[in-house]
């Protein structure tokens, strides 16, 4: 994505935090731009415009561009929130509307970061990995590797919500947020609103098992884990 994003475009993520630090901001992504390695700490500048440009809600191909940008630095690295998903569900709207090559990347990518849990993933919320898991799969629902992901993400999930040891409050509805309460609202909804595009309502989606697992996810049904399992069972 950096090759992509022009004079104007570092502009405007610099500008972010209502115009505070724009010169010091702008030179710390226009090192992140020309960088051949992703930071390993955002935790000062440019983290603070990053962290706003991922709460945006893009209109066009240049905005996408601009948060899939901020959202794969903020997944990378150690940040000031400390919670990545908030920054993953972003990165996974932004890939899927701009579609390849983009999309492909960001499988890479994630998978990566599943593998190798950077930054924040490793020590922060126990269950936060999961949702690598679920942005890989979502990316990559059409796929012939979608129903493999389908049967690991429900083994995690089930790790997850059985964990005896996670102080999680109880949340109705959607399994994936059943004792969460760090997301924010808004992080929430685009998961959700992304599950139901992804598996549900995507005719590309020609596997029933994943149609079954994206209601489960969304909330719009309760079938228990163990059904879901037998789901997947002959997946290889």
């Amino acid at each position: 994505m950096a090759p992509q994003l022009d004079a104007a475009a570092i502009e405007e993520i610099a500008a972010a935090d209502y115009g505070f630090d724009v010169p010091g901001n702008r030179q710390a992504l226009t090192e992140l731009v020309h960088s051949p390695w992703l930071p390993d700490d955002l935790t000062g500048n440019p983290g603070e415009v990053l962290a706003l440009i991922r709460w945006t809600t893009p209109a066009s191909r240049r905005g996408h561009l601009k948060r899939l940008f901020a959202c794969t630095l903020l997944v990378r690295a150690v940040t000031a929130d400390g919670n990545p998903v908030d920054s993953l569900a972003p990165l996974v709207d932004s890939a899927r509307e701009l579609g390849e090559p983009a999309r492909g990347a960001a499988v890479r990518f994630l998978a990566w970061c599943r593998l190798n849990l950077p930054g924040d993933w490793r020590d922060g919320d126990p269950s936060s990995p999961m949702f690598l898991t679920l942005a890989v799969l979502l990316l990559s629902a059409e796929t012939a590797a979608s129903a493999a992901l389908a049967a690991l993400l429900v083994e995690e999930l089930d790790v997850v919500l059985t964990d005896p040891d996670l102080p999680w409050r109880r949340r109705p509805r959607s399994p994936l947020y059943t004792r969460r309460d760090t997301d924010s609202a808004t992080t929430r909804r685009l998961w959700s609103a992304l599950v139901t595009r992804c598996l549900v309502d995507n005719p590309a989606v020609v596997d029933p098992r994943l149609t079954a697992l994206g209601r489960v996810l969304a909330g719009e049904t309760a079938t228990p884990i163990d059904e879901l399992r037998a789901l997947f069972t002959t997946t290889t």
